[in-house]
């Protein structure tokens, strides 16, 4: 079975680099990581919005009651193999979800260092670099707790098991102020890219899928007249066409002022492959636009839009949409405070011609976020969203409505080293 394969690929990936960082001195490892723990309050107006994780119709991370918990926890650990070759390793632990503990990242990276063009090529397990937000320790984000929509669906359903290429214009070494990169990557195993916005719709959270982890969502085909045979969770790092999938992407920098990063993806997904399980693949292709700027040392602007379609099976009998989302954000420091404002949109509109299925969701969020540094391990902070979304499937069920607003409030501490 072709999951089991690359699982054992996978396992093979993590043995040489754990051999390898072993035969390496303590100096040439770099340990960093947070621990993440807080007061969490969420306020729905029916029980039944209860985290997608839990089988809920609700697009929010925590459900509504009030608990001290453990959010999060992540490890990075990089270091030099041989000259020009490093390694990075990325664990993290969360409390809810199909596993606790697992990776999240793990490859290598060839770097040489030469004059002119600068090349680098990463193998392995990874985030592709479309991010401007999520650029801290373990993919979070140093601005707000919980992620956008967008980047809330990159960390639960997309990841890279492949190869990237990526060539540097540096502005300093040709006496400019603009510098470029271009990207170009292959890669399989995020076959189940997809699944997650069509039936639950975007989301908002700071949860990253584990390697081998499973996402489950509320049980939509139960409720159907002519049900779907699929399973109400998705596995979205694995392979199951056996095709490749690639992506291409490029980077503009303006001195240490403006950035700006355009991609587009496409997995090349064969919408008739299926798992034993009847999990199936999912074409899925997007484009995606993101950029910030400083106006100031203390205060700057960031925002992303994304757009592209997914779908699964044929036009009768499965599930294709369009998927769309963007964001912006203030963020300003004053002192030791970090406050960051930030406004979502998001959209699913169905495209298929299966009427059992109804797909079509969309809603808007507000993020409001306090972050303070007491020192350069610790900082305290809070955060509040508000959303509002409207997901025509919610009306499967006796006497539910689509349309609801979840609030969520948390009081958070956290510690990097």
């Amino acid at each position: 079975m072709k999951i089991t394969k690359l699982s054992t690929r996978y396992k093979h990936i993590f043995g040489i680099l754990f051999l390898l960082s072993c035969s390496l001195n303590a100096r040439e490892i770099e340990v960093k990581g947070l621990l993440e723990a807080g007061y969490v309050k969420a306020d729905y107006d029916k029980p039944w919005l209860k985290s997608w994780m839990d089988e809920g119709v609700g697009i929010l991370r925590f459900n509504d009651d009030d608990k001290f918990m453990l959010t999060q926890a992540a490890i990075e650990i990089n270091g030099d193999l041989i000259s020009d070759i490093s390694f990075e390793l990325v664990g993290n632990y969360t409390p809810d979800g199909d596993q606790n503990i697992g990776f999240t990242e793990a490859y290598l990276t060839y770097s040489p260092l030469n004059k002119g063009l600068k090349h680098k090529v990463k193998l392995g397990l990874f985030y592709p670099q479309m991010s401007l937000e999520n650029v801290a320790t373990g993919w979070t984000s140093p601005y707000t707790y919980s992620f956008s929509a967008i980047n809330s669906w990159i960390a639960e359903e997309q990841r890279t098991l492949g190869a990237q290429w990526s060539i540097t214009r540096s502005g300093r070494g040709h006496n400019s102020p603009h510098s470029f990169t271009g990207v170009a990557s292959i890669f399989k195993a995020n076959d189940g890219l997809g699944s997650l916005l069509v039936w639950r719709g975007w989301a908002q959270h700071n949860k990253q899928t584990l390697y081998n982890e499973k996402v489950s969502f509320a049980d939509y085909f139960s409720q159907q007249e002519r049900p779907i045979n699929t399973p109400n969770n998705v596995e979205p790092l694995i392979e199951t066409d056996g095709d490749w999938g690639y992506y291409l992407g490029g980077h503009w920098r303006y001195l240490k002022q403006t950035d700006v990063r355009v991609y587009y993806y496409d997995n090349r997904g064969d919408p008739f492959a299926i798992e034993t399980n009847n999990q199936y693949a999912w074409k899925t292709r997007y484009s995606s636009v993101s950029m910030q700027h400083k106006f100031s040392k203390n205060f700057r602007v960031l925002a992303q839009w994304l757009t592209g379609d997914t779908g699964m099976g044929n036009q009768e009998k499965g599930v294709f949409a369009d998927i769309s989302s963007w964001y912006v954000m203030l963020s300003y420091r004053l002192a030791q405070h970090r406050f960051s404002l930030r406004h979502d949109q998001f959209k699913v509109e169905e495209t298929d011609d299966n009427t059992y299925d109804p797909n079509d969701s969309n809603g808007d969020s507000v993020t409001l976020a306090w972050r303070y540094d007491i020192d350069k391990n610790w900082n305290l902070g809070a955060e509040f969203i508000k959303s509002t979304s409207y997901n025509e499937n919610r009306t499967l069920w006796k006497n539910w409505t689509p349309q609801h607003t979840q609030k969520q409030y948390m009081a958070i501490v956290q510690y990097k080293f």
